[in-house]
């Protein structure tokens, strides 16, 4: 699971504005009335494309979870939700924030407020979650939304597993992209 930025030349981002010299992008498909989503390296080839399967505008927040105990992540922001062949991908469409709290729909930041409003103003970064469908544990209705579980490494510990909750809302729209089914990526 990738959860941090993309900013406005797709580069991708972890929490800590950290680059992962990746670029994600949504592509138009083969025929007019389809897209893909691509990722990319920044520098050089390895570029892996997969079909988009069902889409809908979103509530998205995202927190870490310790034995039910959620620990916020990312506050609830509005964005774009994608299933496509390999997993979920979802893009924060944010309004507009206010310059005194430049990490308007982020629960924590370790970086300096200029250095946040550098990144979402001048190179109009956005929060990203990208979760691939082998991490993807069980998926649960809660309240009006539906929360998916997630199982990711640990960056920091690198043979151990993080448990995350994603959830998406509402679940009228979320409930039709989630039910989705992807067939295998093509190769």
């Amino acid at each position: 699971m990738i959860l941090g930025y993309v900013d406005v030349q797709d580069r991708i981002y972890d929490l800590n504005f950290a680059t992962l010299r990746l670029r994600v992008r949504i592509e138009p498909g083969p025929s007019a009335s389809e897209s893909r989503v691509a990722f990319s390296q920044v520098a050089g080839e390895g570029a892996r494309a997969y079909r988009v399967i069902g889409e809908a505008d979103v509530t998205a927040e995202a927190a870490m979870d310790h034995d039910g105990h959620r620990i916020p992540l990312l506050r609830a922001v509005e964005g774009h939700l994608y299933r496509h062949e390999a997993g979920l991908l979802f893009f924060a469409n944010p309004g507009k924030r206010d310059p005194e709290d430049p990490g308007f729909f982020l629960v924590k930041l370790r970086a300096m407020p200029s250095a946040v409003r550098f990144f979402f103003e001048d190179q109009e970064g956005r929060e990203l979650i990208s979760i691939p469908n082998d991490e993807i544990l069980r998926r649960e209705k809660e309240g009006d939304g539906i929360t998916v579980y997630v199982s990711a490494e640990s960056v920091a510990l690198p043979k151990e597993k993080i448990a995350y909750a994603i959830r998406f809302a509402p679940e009228a729209r979320v409930g039709p992209v989630l039910a989705s089914e992807a067939s295998p990526p093509r190769r």
